[in-house]
This record gives C-alpha cells, sequence and structure tokens, in this order.
C-alpha cells in the first residue's frame, strides 16, 4: 500500500501543475485590470483632462510594474511557482543585524541576559556593545554600523522576525529558506498565506460535517429504499431524492434565508455569520459551541443535502445488485435473519461504490463552498475566492485554487485508500501494474 500511495503522489504532482497553468491563465486573461482597484473611480479617467489622462496612464504602468503585471505571463507563472515551492532569500541590513544580534544573545548565560532585560534600553544597547566587543569586535562594528542598531529597541531575544509573505523554513545570518509563499494580496497587500489560514478551518469545518452527514442520512435511506423495493417507501424515496440531486444549492440557500431566517415567515436560524454578534469567552465552552451550531445548521444542510441524495440513490443500485448474487440467496438459506444478512453481509459489499464517491464529493463539495460561504456571508475560503475573482486579487485567487486542488487530490486519494478497508481482497500492487 505505501508504494501505491507514494507512486498516486508522485502522479498528483502533474496533475496540480497542470491545474495551476489553466487557473493561472484563466485568471489573467480574463477581462478586468487589478490595477483598478488601486486607481478606485479614477480608472475610468472620466473627468480629466489630457494631462491628467496621461499621468494617469504613468500611474497605471507604475502600479504594473510593482505589482509584476507587466512581465510576460510564461514569467510571471515562473515566479509565482518557485516562491510557492522554496525559495532562498537574502537578508537585507536590517535583518541580518538583528539575526546576528540574536545569536549572540543565545550564547549568553541566563544571568546576563536577565540583566540586561533590567536594564533601559540606551543602557542594555551599551551594556551589549561591551560584550561584542569582547567577544568579536569586527561584528561589533558592523552591527554598530546597520541600520538595526540606530532603532529603539534591543530585546534579549526575537529581534529578527520574519515579515515577508510566505512560511520561513530556516534562516542565517545572511539567507534564509521560505516556502508557499502566494505573495500578499492586490486588496490590502497583507500576506495571503495568513488570510488562507484564517479562512481554511472555517472551510474545512463545514464540508467535513456536511461529508459525515451526507454518508449518516445517505447510506440508511439507500438501505431501506433497496429493502423495500418497489413499495410505496421505495416511490416516495426515490423521488424526494430526485427533487433534492435537481436542486441548486444557492436556490435552497435563499430559500432557507427567505423562510427560516425571516421574521415575517420563520425566525429559527441566523441568516449569516458562524457565531453571534454578542459571543465572547465570556459564554463558556458549551454556549459557544451551540451558538456555532445553531448557524452552522443552514450551511450544512445546503452544502450536504444534494451528497447524501446521490449517495442514497447509489446506495440502493449498488444493495439491489448485491441482493441478487448467490451468497445472499446462500445466507438465507442457512436460516439467518433477514437484518444480519442485509447488515453484515450485503451492506459491506455495498459500500465499495459508495466509498468511491468520497472521491468526487469533496471536491463539489469544496467547489460548492463558494455559493454556500457567500450566501450566508461565512468567512470561509469559499467567500474569501468569490471576492478575490470579483476584484481580480490574482495572488488570493491563486493560493484558493491551488489549495482547493490539493484537498480535492487529497480527498480522492484517501478514498482509494478506504476502499482497502472496506474490501479486503482489493491488491494495491495489481492497480499499479
Amino acid at each position: 500500500m505505501i508504494q501505491y500511495i507514494v507512486h498516486r503522489l508522485l502522479l498528483a504532482l502533474p496533475t496540480l501543475l497542470g491545474i495551476t497553468v489553466i487557473s493561472f491563465l484563466i485568471m489573467h486573461l480574463a477581462p478586468g485590470d487589478p490595477v483598478d482597484l488601486y486607481l478606485g473611480g479614477a480608472a475610468e479617467g472620466e473627468g480629466i483632462d489630457a494631462d491628467g489622462r496621461t499621468g494617469l496612464e504613468q500611474t497605471r504602468q507604475e502600479l504594473r510594474r510593482q505589482l509584476g503585471l507587466d512581465q510576460a505571463l510564461h514569467i510571471q507563472y515562473l515566479n509565482w511557482l518557485s516562491r510557492l515551492l522554496l525559495r532562498v532569500e537574502r537578508l537585507d541590513s536590517y535583518e541580518s543585524a538583528a539575526a546576528q544580534v540574536d545569536a549572540v544573545m543565545d550564547k549568553l548565560s541566563p544571568a546576563q541576559r536577565r540583566e540586561l532585560e533590567q536594564m533601559p534600553v540606551a543602557d542594555r544597547k551599551d551594556a551589549f556593545a561591551d560584550i561584542l566587543h569582547r567577544l568579536d569586535p569586527q561584528l561589533a562594528r558592523r552591527i554598530q554600523a546597520s541600520v538595526f542598531w540606530t532603532g529603539r529597541t534591543l530585546d534579549t531575544a526575537g529581534n529578527y522576525r520574519y515579515a515577508g509573505a510566505g512560511l520561513q523554513l530556516y534562516h542565517t545570518a545572511d539567507w534564509r529558506l521560505v516556502t508557499l509563499n502566494f505573495g500578499r494580496s492586490f486588496k490590502d497587500q497583507q500576506p495571503v498565506i495568513g488570510h488562507i489560514l484564517e479562512r481554511l478551518p472555517i472551510t474545512l469545518q463545514i464540508n467535513l460535517i456536511s461529508l459525515v452527514v451526507a454518508y449518516i442520512i445517505g447510506i440508511p435511506v439507500g438501505i431501506v429504499a433497496a429493502t423495500r423495493q418497489d413499495t410505496l417507501v421505495d416511490r416516495s424515496l426515490t423521488t424526494g431524492t430526485f427533487m433534492l440531486w435537481s436542486m441548486p444549492s444557492f436556490w435552497v440557500g435563499m430559500l432557507f434565508i427567505i423562510f427560516l431566517c425571516n421574521r415575517e415567515f420563520l425566525h429559527w436560524f441566523p441568516a449569516a455569520g458562524i457565531q453571534s454578534l454578542g459571543a465572547s469567552e465570556d459564554w463558556g465552552y458549551w454556549q459557544l459551541l451551540r451558538d456555532r451550531a445553531h448557524h452552522m445548521v443552514l450551511p450544512v444542510v445546503t452544502s450536504s443535502y444534494s451528497s447524501f441524495a446521490a449517495i442514497s440513490r447509489y446506495m440502493r443500485t449498488s444493495m439491489l445488485e448485491n441482493l441478487r448474487l448467490d451468497y445472499v440467496r446462500t445466507a438465507y438459506a442457512k436460516g439467518l435473519p433477514g437484518r444480519v444478512v442485509v447488515l453484515r453481509h450485503v451492506l459491506r459489499n455495498s459500500l465499495i461504490p459508495i466509498v468511491t464517491l468520497m472521491g468526487w464529493l469533496l471536491p463539489g463539495m469544496i467547489a460548492g463552498s463558494v455559493f454556500v460561504e457567500t450566501i450566508f456571508t461565512i468567512p470561509g475560503m469559499g467567500f474569501l475566492a468569490f471576492q478575490s475573482v470579483i476584484v481580480r486579487d490574482y495572488p488570493m485567487a491563486m493560493a484558493i485554487f491551488t489549495i482547493g486542488a490539493v484537498l480535492s487530490l487529497a480527498g480522492i486519494l484517501v478514498a482509494d485508500i478506504l476502499l482497502k478497508a472496506v474490501d479486503p481482497r482489493i491488491e494495491f500492487s495489481r492497480i499499479q501494474g
């Protein structure tokens, strides 16, 4: 199995690369210019004379240069990809001096550091300069000549702080290794990875809960429909699941807001957000949990209803196929009760196609998060993706597309691995060969 997983991970790399290329081209070839976000109302040039238009065009070109949009598309993509994977960056003079100060501070004894901490900043700098000159006069002169030394702060630890847009893996006094550098958002110039780490848990929470709910409801409904084939129960469940399967999530979400979040009808649930405006840590864990669950009901139902409808249909079909096989007749001939035959023998064999559904259910839910989170104003990755596409925030949109693709490929791989748990007869070595 380990060899199969490694094989699938290697195959996922070119797939992910292709997804990023297509996403990059679609974003950059779509109508609209992100520079207009900076220019605001002046972007159209209305009410501006000829000289003003010339200055406006110069400003536009300068902004494009600063954002790196003046380069060819393939150069822009290669720069984005290199920052995402791994990049060696040189520290500027300020960062280098701060890192060297931290290195010297680490060599001091705890007593020396405590003594420095108790001093005022000016005295601390003088005392530390004396220590530096005793340890390494050349290094002391270099640090005292730096921009860092002219500042007003000197701490006994943490003078060097990475302020880039990625994740720092390692650093010395001269260079650092940075990965997952998605750049800075065109909208607020904040690191994209910070926005992602803030929004991703909310989207994963909604999607994973929705996936579990879909399986918990869909599998029993499929079993009931299969064991009562051609009865009124079967036809009612079939009609209901087909209706749910055919209704778009954005339409259902709007109906929920109109009829279940409106004081003119039934004001049972909140219409937006994931917690109440007055929520605070003073509420306690259980009150916060109830409040979060109350806000999550409609988004989870909207995200999962079509999935459990699909699961129930596939489960019914798979159950009917297995109920006609010889081993089921043999089990009945041995005198086993119908409940034992269905739940112990037929159910497990029928789960094989249901497990494979996870390969497209999870990517579908992640894509559907754009609609669900936008409708219910949930601060997740879906809502962030919608906002990023509207304002042409290329770094943010590319980060969301890439992470969504990674989660989708991971869901497909997990579904393949779960097949082994459901059916031990599956040999991954044969599949790979």
